[in-house]
């Protein structure tokens, strides 16, 4: 949990800022973002099928992971938009399904998911935020250093990854695993047409394309918002580990407050955290307030994701499993932020534009995810078996 998640730690949150330096414009930048989210139409599909009906979850990792590596040393060297577009996707296909399947082996190998998952799950958290420290002291160390360094730190966490995979427990495709020995499986073409039909699946699907598209506006533009308002570019890192530290601690509560608020309330929440959020970073600019939003989004991942990513865990069927989380990953990497970063293409044009509108978009985003989950209501709950 803690290595594949720092894969993506170590890049995730400095790309923006990467490609910047290396004297993209805003919307060349959302191209390029764009780029990855259109493969990742396409590869939660290709990942989640492998998983559930060719090749055990936990070799799949090494594949995965060896591929993003691949991608990311035929990215380092380029500096022409056409060849940073097309490396880039190609990492963000490779990667970027891994931390929702090494979910679903989570799942698969606790007792009781809905109790266990969510301490596990915090050392997803404190892997994200390990690679800010070297990031940071990278950057003290001469602040007029490219983020280039946090490309070849992914680097060697996907290769390190790939080696630990082989010692994961043994997974098998869900199609061909036994839960009841008396039960014939339902086939995964069945099994995926009846998730289809699911509406709470449906609504979950519609909310974190909504909440997926905000998110990665958050993600990709926070930090040249907080650059653009004077905050020195070696707090990148430090400044976004602030909602994660929250995340770890507040996932040792997350039981209580689904337990009281059920996941309906729980989940809507996560929603609404996320649309102040994006009202502070578009009125707001004030650097301490700015960085104390990071607690928002902390609490977003924590009752929102990781709500959502346990009800599709239960409302699944165990031969679809791995696809219905992949499918999350197909609005929350795919769909969503091609929708976001068309959007900041058309709101926010040249270098350093006014963002102020993409985060009132983000925050209608969000808004609107919070109304499709108060529409199904309760109803999201007794859908699940």
């Amino acid at each position: 949990m803690v290595m594949q998640y720092a894969a993506g730690g170590a890049l995730y949150p400095f790309v923006t800022l990467l490609l910047r330096d290396c004297g993209f414009t805003v919307a060349e930048i959302s191209l390029v973002l764009l780029g990855g989210s259109a493969a990742l139409l396409v590869s939660p599909f290709f990942w989640g099928m492998l998983a559930d009906r060719f090749i055990p979850l936990n070799r799949l990792f090494a594949v995965m992971n060896g591929l993003a590596l691949g991608a990311l040393i035929a990215f380092g060297p380029q500096t022409r938009l056409v060849g940073v577009l097309l490396t880039l996707t190609a990492f963000f296909a490779c990667y970027q399904p891994a931390p929702m399947l090494i979910n679903a082996l989570s799942y698969r190998h606790l007792a009781n998911p809905h109790e266990q998952f969510a301490p596990l799950r915090a050392w997803g958290s404190l892997g994200w935020i390990l690679p800010s420290l070297p990031v940071f002291l990278w950057l003290v160390a001469d602040p007029g250093a490219s983020f280039e360094f946090a490309v070849w730190l992914s680097a060697g966490l996907c290769l390190a990854m790939g080696a630990l995979a082989f010692t994961l427990p043994h997974t098998p495709p869900g199609s061909v695993r036994r839960t009841d020995p008396d039960a014939a499986p339902l086939g995964y073409w069945a099994a995926l047409r009846r998730l289809l039909r699911n509406p709470s699946y449906l609504v979950v699907l519609g909310s974190y394309l909504l909440i997926a598209a905000s998110f990665a506006i958050q993600a990709y533009y926070s930090p040249p918002r907080l650059v653009d308002l004077g905050l020195a570019r070696a707090w990148i890192g430090p400044i976004q580990s602030v909602g994660v530290v929250w995340e770890i601690l507040l996932f040792r509560w997350r039981s209580i407050i689904v337990n009281r608020l059920g996941y309906s309330g729980s989940v809507l929440i996560g929603c609404l955290a996320l649309v102040v959020r994006q009202l502070l970073f578009a009125y707001a600019d004030s650097l301490w307030l700015l960085a104390a939003s990071y607690l928002l989004v902390g609490t977003t991942v924590v009752l929102y994701h990781i709500g959502v990513s346990l009800l599709v865990e239960a409302i699944a069927g165990r031969e679809v499993k791995s696809t219905a989380q992949t499918l999350l990953v197909l609005c929350s990497s795919g769909l969503g932020p091609m929708l976001a970063n068309g959007a900041v293409a058309w709101l926010a044009p040249g270098v350093q534009p006014d963002l102020t509108g993409v985060f009132l978009f983000a925050a209608g985003l969000a808004g609107g995810a919070t109304l499709l989950i108060l529409a199904r209501g309760r109803k999201l709950v007794p859908e699940v078996r």
